[in-house]
């Protein structure tokens, strides 16, 4: 019996050795699966951003490319008719490039991909402004052009002479013309805040009329008249092309900021 004791203690401290080492070992496997997983789940994250940074240098030049037909039609028609100018950039941003959407947290590790998402939030701001303000321009420059046509409208073009020794020729031509003259401007529509400007164009014709009204009726009591009608004229036409400069300070602004800088 004594022999096989020592036999049976070096078995228990055996056991006890293997125990006490068990844990650790486990521990030490598991921290080595641990870091595994994290070296993967890195390596995973670094391609899904490159992915996304991929995606994003693909949309910017998309986007150079959609900038570059925009400023040559806008370069092309920025001086011709507004309306056409205004139709054919409605008709191009209708249908801008859009940003591949990408699934799981690609997108928020891209930062060229979070810029590529705001580029493609305000891409058209600039060219929908420019469309606005085309608008309002194609309706300013008719308002405009219709009242330089009906401010330059002069008796003495009419009658040949600025001084009326018959009344018949300011009963049969000189107030039909201005008659005729104020309906045509007042037909045009009038901009938008621009209702005093339309008013002062419209008392300056609508004098002459009221004063070759008087000058007949003056004439057929066999008394003389005369009038001056030049200078309400020229406050209304210096007053039409000071809006006429607004106007195309307007469009200029929103034109800059449509064109590349």
């Amino acid at each position: 019996m004594d022999d096989d004791a020592p036999v049976g203690d070096g078995r228990r401290r055996g056991w006890r050795r293997l125990a006490v080492a068990l844990p650790v070992l486990v521990t030490m496997l598991v921290l080595v699966a641990v870091g595994g997983l994290v070296i993967v789940e890195q390596q995973r994250q670094v391609r899904a951003s490159e992915a996304a940074d991929e995606v994003a240098a693909e949309f910017v030049a998309q986007v150079e490319a959609f900038r570059g037909e925009l400023t040559d039609l806008i370069v092309a028609g920025r001086d011709g008719p507004a309306g056409d100018l205004q139709a054919q950039v409605q008709q191009r941003i209708q249908e801008p490039p859009t940003l591949r959407v990408l699934e799981g947290d690609a997108a928020e590790r891209s930062e060229d991909y979070r810029d590529a998402q705001y580029l493609e939030a305000t891409l058209v701001d600039p060219y929908v402004e420019l469309v606005d303000v085309l608008g309002r321009v194609a309706v300013a420059r008719t308002f405009i052009a219709a009242a330089d046509a009906s401010l330059a409208l002069r008796i003495d073009q009419i009658t040949g002479s600025s001084t009326i020794r018959d009344t018949t020729v300011v009963e049969r031509d000189v107030i039909p013309a201005f008659e005729k003259a104020l309906a045509d401007f007042e037909a045009v529509a009038v901009p938008g805040g621009q209702e005093e400007l339309a008013a002062t164009v419209s008392a300056a014709l609508q004098n002459v009329i009221d004063q070759s009204e008087l000058l007949v009726a003056f004439a057929a009591l066999g008394q003389n008249y005369s009038f001056t009608y030049g200078d309400q004229l020229a406050i209304a036409s210096e007053a039409v092309r000071v809006y006429g400069l607004t106007v195309d300070s307007d469009l200029a602004a929103a034109v800059d900021a449509a064109l590349p800088s």
